[in-house]
């Protein structure tokens, strides 16, 4: 009898364990759930890029067919000038970025061959004066019924803005106008 009594008993103070473990896990739970969260948005404005001032140009009419026998097509895909400063911050004048599209119009059999150089383009800028090509890169001789990618450069003195693009070949000239986008 004391053996059953002492069964029992440890029964019931195991039982009295597993409930209060429930109620402790019940109660903190609902403890969870009274709390409340506050969160913070904090907006950062992106740092400003120390880059320097830039200007897209678009030309009118976008191509140009040089050539006596109109064996050239130059077609102004993209222009960007970039404002240069010395150190102190004072404007030195800008590159101006010329991406061309310089297409061999003539047919395999006739085999016309051109080059459309970048030294024979003048630039004309909005003070009447005309300054030459300082650099390209790229194909600006294609081979006949084929296209190449050429890019031009021209240095622009302070205060000045391009204007005109004339284009030279073969004893033709064709002027594409160059306005801000």
């Amino acid at each position: 009898m004391i053996r059953q009594v002492s069964k029992l008993s440890l029964l019931l103070l195991g039982t009295a364990a597993i409930s209060s473990c429930g109620n402790s896990s019940k109660k903190a739970q609902g403890a969870d759930s009274t709390m409340t969260k506050t969160e913070t948005t904090t907006t950062v404005s992106p740092p400003k890029e120390n880059a320097p001032a830039s200007t897209e140009f678009k030309a009118v009419p976008d191509s140009a067919i040089l050539g006596k026998n109109s064996e050239a097509l130059v077609k102004v895909i993209g222009a960007k000038s970039i404002s240069l400063q010395d150190a102190e911050g004072k404007s030195t004048g800008s590159e101006l970025t010329l991406n061309l599209s310089i297409t061999n119009k003539s047919k395999l059999d006739n085999k016309i061959f051109f080059t459309v150089q970048s030294n024979d383009a003048r630039l004309e800028l909005d003070n009447s004066t005309s300054i030459p090509s300082s650099g390209s890169t790229g194909t600006s001789n294609p081979e006949p019924e084929s296209t190449g990618q050429a890019e031009w450069k021209f240095n622009l003195p302070a205060g000045t803005q391009p204007k005109k693009l004339n284009f030279f070949l073969d004893g033709t000239r064709v002027s594409v106008s160059l306005e801000k986008k």
